[in-house]
Formats: C-alpha cells, sequence, structure tokens
C-alpha cells in the first residue's frame, strides 16, 4: 500500500500531468495508491475525479483525529467475491474463531517480546475451539483484552497513561495514540479490501452498522497487537511527550504532534504490507472454501 501524506493547512492541491502538485512540491500518482490529506487541505472535485479514476482513494483527517472521510472510486469490482463473502455467512463463526484466535496469539507473542512470559492462553483457545455463537467469541475475547491490557500498561512509561483502554474519548496519550493508529490503519485495510472487491460491510465477527465497515474490524484484529508494539516504541523512545497532546472532551494528540509520528506510521504501514497481502489472501481462500461446502 503506498501511502502519500499531506498534512498540511489551508494549502491547495492541484492535479497536473498525472501528478499532484503543490507549494514546491510534486507527487506522481504512481506513488499513491492512498492519500492522506488535512481537513483543511482544498481539493477541487475535478481533481477528486481524477484521483479517483486512477484508483487513488483519499482519507481525510480531522483536526482532532476524531473523525475520517474516505472517498473512493465507485466502480464495483469482483461481484463474484461480494456474492461468495455472502454466501459464507452461513459459517460466520469458524471465520470468527479464527480471527480471535489468532488475535490472541498475536498479542501473547507480542507481551513475551517485551518480556511478559506469564500470559497463557490455552484455557481461552480451547474455549474457542467449543464456541458456537458471536457473543461467545466476543466475551472470550474481552476477558482476555482485560488481560492484556494490565500487562501493556505496566510495560509503558506511567506518566502517559492510566492504566487501562479508554476510548470514544481517549482518556490517556497512550489510548490516543492507539485509537488514531488503529482508526487510520482500519481505513487501509478498507482500501485494501475495495481494491480487491469485497464488500468492507459485510464481516463475521463485528456486526455491520450503520458506516461500520465490519470485515474492516475483522481484519483489524489481526494487527492490534503490532500497532500497539508501535505505540510502544513512540512512547519508550520519547517520540511523543504530554505536550504533543491536548485535553478537551477526552485526549487528543494535536497537529504538531501528529506530524512527528508520520514516518513511524507510514514504516509501520510498510512493514506490514506483506502480513495484510497474507491475510486477504488467506480470506479469499476461507470464503471459497466454506462457499464449497455449502
Amino acid at each position: 500500500m503506498k501511502i502519500a501524506i499531506i498534512d498540511k493547512k489551508d494549502i491547495t492541491l492541484q492535479i497536473q500531468n498525472n501528478a499532484i502538485k503543490f507549494e514546491e512540491q510534486t507527487i506522481p500518482f504512481r506513488f499513491m495508491d492512498i492519500l492522506i490529506l488535512n481537513h483543511r487541505a482544498t481539493l477541487h472535485t475535478k481533481d477528486i475525479l481524477k484521483l479517483t479514476k486512477e484508483n487513488i482513494s483519499i482519507l481525510i483527517i480531522s483536526y482532532n483525529n476524531d473523525s475520517f472521510s474516505l472517498t473512493s472510486s465507485a466502480n464495483t469490482k469482483n461481484g463474484d467475491i461480494k456474492l461468495a463473502q455472502y454466501n459464507s455467512l452461513d459459517k460466520k463463526i469458524e471465520l470468527a474463531r479464527y480471527f480471535i484466535t489468532q488475535k490472541l496469539i498475536s498479542h501473547k507473542e507480542q507481551l513475551e517480546v517485551n518480556g511478559v512470559k506469564n500470559v497463557d492462553i490455552t484455557f481461552q483457545l480451547e474455549q474457542l475451539k467449543n464456541a458456537t455463537q458471536i457473543d461467545a467469541i466476543m466475551g472470550i475475547e474481552g476477558s482476555f483484552a482485560r488481560l492484556y491490557f494490565q500487562e501493556f500498561f505496566n510495560i509503558l512509561p506511567r506518566e502517559y497513561h492510566k492504566g487501562k483502554r479508554s476510548k470514544k474519548p481517549p482518556q490517556d496519550p497512550v489510548n490516543a495514540l492507539m485509537s488514531y493508529w488503529y482508526s487510520l490503519y482500519y481505513n487501509i485495510i478498507t482500501v485494501k479490501l475495495l481494491s480487491y472487491g469485497f464488500e468492507p460491510a459485510m464481516g463475521y465477527l463485528h456486526t455491520p452498522f450503520r458506516s461500520h465497515n465490519a470485515l474492516s474490524s475483522d481484519i483489524l484484529e489481526l494487527f492490534r497487537s503490532a500497532i500497539n508494539q508501535a505505540v510502544l516504541s513512540v512512547f519508550k523512545h520519547n517520540t511523543l511527550t504530554l505536550e504533543d497532546f491536548t485535553k478537551k472532551g477526552g485526549v487528543y494528540l494535536k497537529y504538531e504532534g501528529r506530524k512527528k509520528v508520520w514516518s513511524e506510521f507510514v514504516e509501520l504501514v510498510d512493514t506490514l504490507k506483506p502480513k495484510l497481502d497474507n491475510e486477504i489472501a488467506n480470506l479469499k481462500k476461507m470464503i471459497n472454501e466454506t462457499n464449497n461446502c455449502n
């Protein structure tokens, strides 16, 4: 996934010769699958059409990183994939089990990398094998998450968190950055799913609801531990400090702080690209297998 980021306020972008031009810079289309823009950037609608015609999606981020808007091509791709997705909903328990099983394993491994060796998930994995309802699977995940975050926050510098997961709104800098990067990667997964013809709103573990892309949330579960590890690195290396966050109805990363960690996020996305490609291919394989069994 090639990402171009133009996180500048009050800037006007223009499209010329298959490239975006702004100030003295030029970004050719071939270097972009997704363009991330500050909400105060200006892009003419005719240029939005040019970008989406080239299959370049546009993700706009609000001031406090609490709101996102994604624009992609309206062209439908691979209707057979969408039909297979729909048919495979009869086997949603098997796919839901996969997402949470892999999530538990990856989170345990991430804690172990950081010296936490006492987390045993044998019981939870056995519970997952026997779970026959989505609510039961989510309950197992929730129980593990409480244990995981207790250990995770103990690894982090104390001044940056309150020792527990909080969201909508986040209550401390660690949760603010975690939620922000989860949201960014959720949108990157959505773009990837659309590019392969999947219907992002049709999930197995998460329930489709209004504008929620349930399948993107399903796949995000496989990447949360890697994102958490990247967040851990930011705070352990003091890339961000308390001054980079604002507290107004919740704790949010400031615009100036956001610019400090774009390179870390792009590096994370590059690192995760092979795994995301593999998981998309694996999802297609699992869906086709469930269709063959029907």
